[in-house]
């Protein structure tokens, strides 16, 4: 293709690429752009990285866009036109060994233009075969134009930060400096106490020959700043996350001017101690690698070397209206050679008069109020986090009182329920009691009628000689009734039980409907009666429901069937006795003890025949 026939746009993509190449065949790089629809990016992998260009036109994922920087040109000259009509020329090399490489380059690459047909073929035959197409590295675009032959040659880590701590170990080893956290340093942070710095990790090396060695004096050392060990990206990041001035170190072997630029400036001690003292994070690349030639890309880099400052710095907007986020923003640029010492763009003396009478003053208040607002909004999140674990704590207080107190009304329900229950329980005992005693009375009943018509004995006659001798027995109800009754001393005791028993007949139930047979077809006469006890359960005091006691002094007078009255001691001569109740089966007291004190005014003759 004719330079002639190119647009603007594919010019610019041609011209761009060439610088990221230090020149080559224009048709060789034409040839690589068209193949990946002129994207330099793409371009730059195939020639960087040997990989054969894929022929799509679908965009670039998202992830492989060049961020965009904010520039901050208020204090510097640096920039192109584009954004502040200032212009920056290039420094060009001008070393011998500049003028012979490029030469020699063109005709390799003149030679190697004949073995591209013959490359496709093979590539077209082990396509075909469907065999892994072997890599033609040596003769590629890549290999005649760019790689150098050296450590770093042939080897490609895809780890960030595998690929800067190796950069960072060659960099050592080149300038026989060592940074300063492997130095075993330490530095003085603002509250004085002593902190270790560093970024880069332990070192691998061995003792160099006048390197440091662990025994001299800081003054025989030669230091290099702490470099962070990861991808552009993650340094950008942090920078932004913690605050703090980033400085970006990208070298090519190509131009001559790098090596003198390690030495001289990466390890000036008052550069080296600015970087420390004002905690500025340094990373540093080749632009050989994938990582620094993006991070090229991105700052928009020339002329190597290449140091860059970036920072948080707030958007420039309408006074009125509200001040937006800070943005990371490019500080300044500073790209071309570090001689002389004085005035070369890289300069040590250069940068640290940049740093202390341009940048630092300007930035440094920013970020200090940035801070500040930080600080101040991590208070706020704190004062938040804790009234809400305060409001938590009150919440879960609240939520185990409620648990508790519902804990309880189910304990105190629970408790009702089980009162209520029991009383039912008692209620339901206390009506079969009720109906049990009921049954009893009525059964009761039956036989007390049935005892005052079988049981009861008339009153003996004067001159009744068969019944013995008469006896007056005064008898005291439990309800305070006095009655008195005679009886022969050859009655039983069970006439006197039977007796006392019919006193407890109601008025209603008058003699004459009594029943002549006992119920429920029991046996007449006492052994009957001593049957039906037995048959009932019950002892014979409740089954009586009464005792029949001596007033004074007390003696119970006991039923035993078929015994004579006039064996009974206590009753010869005539008695005055009392009626005590008896407790029923179900405990009920109804004990009505009679008084004894007016025992002893009744005065009872027994009256001889």
């Amino acid at each position: 293709m004719d330079l002639d026939s190119l647009t603007p746009v594919q010019r610019g993509a041609l011209e761009q690429l060439q610088a990221l190449t230090n020149g080559g065949d224009p048709e060789v790089a034409i040839g690589v752009l068209s193949s990946v629809d002129w994207d330099v990016q793409r371009a730059a992998e195939v020639v960087f990285d040997g990989v054969p260009p894929a022929h799509t036109s679908q965009p670039l994922p998202e992830a492989s866009r060049i961020e965009e920087f904010e520039v901050d040109d208020s204090e510097q000259g640096l920039l192109s036109g584009r954004r502040s009509g200032r212009e920056f020329r290039p420094v060009e090399s001008n070393s011998l060994s500049a003028i012979v490489a490029r030469p020699i380059r063109v005709v390799f690459n003149i030679l190697a233009i004949p073995l591209y047909p013959l490359l496709s073929l093979l590539r077209f035959i082990f396509r075909a075969l469907r065999l892994p197409v072997p890599n033609f590295a040596p003769f590629t675009f890549s290999t005649l134009s760019y790689r150098p032959l050296g450590p770093g040659a042939g080897r490609e880590a895809k780890d960030p930060k595998s690929v800067a701590e190796r950069w960072v170990l060659a960099l050592e080893e080149e300038t026989g400096a060592v940074c300063i956290s492997r130095s075993g340093r330490r530095r003085t942070d603002a509250s004085g106490s002593s902190v270790a710095t560093g970024v880069a990790g332990p070192s691998t090396l061995t003792a160099r020959g006048s390197a440091w060695d662990g025994s001299v004096g800081e003054g025989d050392m030669k230091l290099l700043p702490d470099f962070f060990l990861g991808s552009y990206e993650e340094f950008a990041r942090t920078c932004q996350k913690d605050m703090k001035i980033g400085c970006i170190v990208i070298v090519s072997e190509e131009h001559d001017d790098v090596a003198e630029f390690k030495r001289s400036t990466l390890t000036d001690p008052t550069f080296v101690r600015i970087i420390q003292e004002n905690d500025i994070l340094v990373w540093g690349g080749d632009i050989r690698d994938r990582e620094a030639w993006s991070a090229a890309q991105k700052l928009q880099a020339t002329t190597y070397p290449f140091v860059a400052f970036i920072a948080l710095q707030p958007r420039r907007a309408p006074a009125s209206a509200e001040p937006p986020a800070p943005t990371m923003t490019i500080l300044s640029r500073h790209q071309g050679p570090s001689i002389p010492s004085t005035s070369a763009p890289t300069a040590a003396q250069t940068l640290v008069k940049h740093l202390t009478e341009q940048l630092l003053p300007r930035v440094n208040p920013v970020l200090d109020k940035l801070r500040s607002q930080e600080a101040e909004r991590e208070r706020e999140r704190a004062l938040r986090a804790e009234q809400d674990r305060a409001f938590e704590e009150s919440r879960r207080r609240d939520a185990e009182r409620a648990l508790q107190r519902a804990q309880q009304e189910r304990a105190a329900a629970e408790e009702k329920k089980r009162a209520a229950e029991a009383e039912a329980r008692r209620a339901a005992e206390r009506r079969k009691a009720e109906e049990a005693k009921k049954l009893w009375e009525a059964h009761r009943m039956s036989w007390r009628r049935w005892i005052r018509r079988g049981l009861v004995v008339r009153e003996p006659r004067p001159g009744e000689a068969v019944r013995g001798k008469t006896m007056r027995v005064g008898i005291r109800m439990p309800d305070g009734r006095r009655v008195v009754r005679f009886f022969g001393e050859n009655d039983t005791v069970t006439a006197l039980y039977a007796y006392v028993d019919s006193l407890f007949i109601p008025p209603e139930y008058v003699q004459d409907a009594d029943p002549v047979s006992p119920p429920e077809g029991g046996s007449a006469g006492e052994d009957g009666l001593a049957g039906e006890m037995q048959k009932s359960g019950k002892s014979v005091d409740k089954w009586w429901g009464f005792k029949i006691v001596l007033a004074y002094p007390r003696k119970e007078i006991e039923w035993v069937p078929e015994k004579r009255i006039g064996d009974i001691d206590a009753l010869k001569g005539g008695a005055q006795v009392v009626v005590e109740p008896v407790a029923d089966e179900d405990g009920a007291q109804g004990k009505a003890k009679a008084s004894a004190e007016d025992a002893d005014d009744d005065e009872y003759h027994t009256e001889s025949e």
